[in-house]
């Protein structure tokens, strides 16, 4: 009886497995010797060979053959790493032993071929290519990996930790839609990363994978992406605890980066010791609100800007100032005289505008007992102390406007007084400060319309509770220190607001304040109160 190649091989693999042609221990019979002895020297190479080239006839028959989209055979089955193929008209069917025998075909084939087919990452398909659930394309899966592909985006592969992401996201069907890219380097950073149509994600064996997409990626790329200062995405977009808006925390190099967006404001990234004290506040749901710019450079230091004020970076001092630019309500209308307040609480303020005489003394003094204090600066002081903003922030104190030139404002015009505010506030900040919300009249002249101008530039009027005339000088000797100290203690009260000055008297040079203020420091705790700035006026 005449045996096909393959019932001779499946004899062969059986004998080759121990066992006999009848199933017996015993060896077969002498006159079959021969026959198994041929049996037995049909080499491994070609069972696994016949074994696959079965497979693929069975699952190409199974696929309908020649009327199949596959058509009719190219060729002969050859030997591929690992396993074997088969070619034809429409596509090929691989096949390996640990993945059994699979089809490939269309531009998903021709990626596939690209990346090196069973040889290359991929490795055998487990899958014929197959439509995307809820989504209008196709796919095949690997042992490495996946392809997918849509008229509109064409052919890609997806493996490794991205992969998992994307399909955990949903894959085609999800927000992400279908691949653009290959997963490739990031360039500049040490990781991987898959473009996809609604999105990104993106890998580091740092930070895991995590995709980011809409607005906060074009951010993000706008930055350098991975290779720029926010480094790998830590989270996926997700939404803000208040309900408006979105973030992404990333890897960043001090003290961690995001990038938060909303509707009103766009997407900006914080980061640095400028986010810390964002975060230390409560994020968007502080008083700042969300961010309005990036960090930027400013005299001195970094910024960033947020809906109702900025955080401000003093690389000097590695001071971070936070500044409020809303103005409550309660203070509209007014020229406050008190904070208002049931707390034992001065706040000392000084105004700037003839000369620097008494500035260093004041900072000392302030500096040696741990005690802030509020510096009214006019624009012109500014450009004539160029440096001295930086000396008052950098020690921790804040900084109000004072007008450009002091003038007296019941005599100017609405459009004179808002030049005069803008042009101070655009010279405090060259110098790397920021005087907002806190103005005060020159003079202390002021109307009812010079308010409500000084409300519409953003700016709380502040006034004083006591003046202590130490601007004066000594009035022929007559003045000294205690007279200073007199007038302060004289008007303590919760919320007092003391009025001294940094410059020199124009006649005798005396500097009366500068003098006076250690024993006011002195005696106002001893009458039990403590020292704030003007923030506390704000609530």
């Amino acid at each position: 009886m005449r045996r096909s190649r393959s019932a001779v091989l499946g004899m062969a693999l059986a004998l080759a497995l121990g066992g006999g042609l009848g199933g017996t221990a015993l060896g077969p019979p002498a006159s079959a010797a021969s026959a198994v002895a041929a049996q037995r020297s049909v080499p491994a190479s070609m069972v696994v060979e016949q074994a696959g080239d079965d497979a693929i006839l069975q699952h190409y028959e199974q696929l309908g053959g020649s009327a199949s989209f596959l058509g009719t055979p190219v060729g002969s089955a050859y030997d591929v790493a690992g396993g074997r193929a088969q070619d034809y008209t429409g596509g090929t069917i691989y096949f390996s032993a640990g993945t059994g025998a699979y089809e490939v075909h269309g531009a998903i084939r021709g990626r596939y071929l690209e990346l090196g087919g069973p040889a290359g990452f991929l490795g055998f398909p487990l899958t014929d290519e197959t439509s995307t659930p809820g989504a209008a394309g196709r796919h095949n899966n690997f042992a490495g990996g996946a392809i997918y592909f849509s008229a509109g985006t064409g052919a890609y592969e997806v493996h490794g930790a991205i992969r998992g992401h994307y399909l955990e996201l949903g894959g085609p069907a999800g927000f992400l839609g279908f691949p653009l890219t290959d997963e490739t380097s990031t360039p500049g950073a040490a990781g991987r990363h898959n473009n996809f149509a609604g999105g990104a994600i993106y890998f580091s064996a740092g930070t895991g994978a995590y995709e980011v997409h809409g607005a906060i990626r074009g951010h993000y790329l706008e930055l350098g992406g991975p290779a720029g200062v926010l480094g790998f995405p830590v989270t996926d977009e997700t939404g803000t605890p208040d309900g408006v808006g979105r973030f992404n925390h990333f890897s960043g190099t001090n003290a961690g980066s995001s990038i938060y967006w909303s509707p009103a404001t766009g997407a900006h990234e914080v980061y640095g010791a400028i986010r810390a004290q964002w975060v230390a506040l409560g994020w968007e749901r502080s008083r700042l609100g969300y961010p309005i710019s990036g960090e930027y450079s400013i005299t001195g230091g970094r910024r960033n800007d947020f809906q109702h004020g900025s955080i401000l970076w003093h690389a000097a001092s590695g001071r971070i100032e936070v500044i409020y630019t809303s103005v409550p309500s309660a203070l509209l209308g007014v020229d406050l005289e008190r904070i208002p307040t049931t707390q034992k609480v001065v706040a000392l303020t000084f105004d700037a505008g003839a000369n620097d005489a008494a500035l260093r003394s004041i900072l000392a003094t302030l500096a040696a007992h741990g005690v802030p204090g509020t510096f009214f600066l006019t624009g012109d002081w500014v450009n004539q102390f160029p440096s001295n903003p930086a000396l008052i922030y950098n020690a921790g104190h804040r900084i109000g406007n004072h007008s450009m030139t002091h003038p007296d404002f019941t005599t100017l015009t609405d459009a004179q007084i808002a030049a005069e505010i803008s042009s101070a506030q655009r010279t405090i900040e060259a110098a790397g400060g920021d005087p907002r919300p806190f103005f005060r009249f020159p003079f202390g002249a002021r109307d009812s319309r010079t308010i409500a101008d000084v409300n519409a530039a953003g700016y709380a009027a502040v006034r004083w509770t006591v003046d202590t005339l130490g601007w004066q000088g000594t009035m022929n000797g007559t003045r000294g220190p205690s007279f200073i100290v007199q007038r302060v203690l004289a008007s303590a009260q919760p919320g007092e607001i003391v009025l001294m000055h940094l410059g020199s008297n124009p006649d005798d040079g005396s500097t009366l304040d500068a003098a006076a203020l250690p024993e006011v420091i002195s005696q106002l705790p001893a009458a039990g109160y403590g020292f704030v700035t003007l923030d506390a006026a704000l609530g």
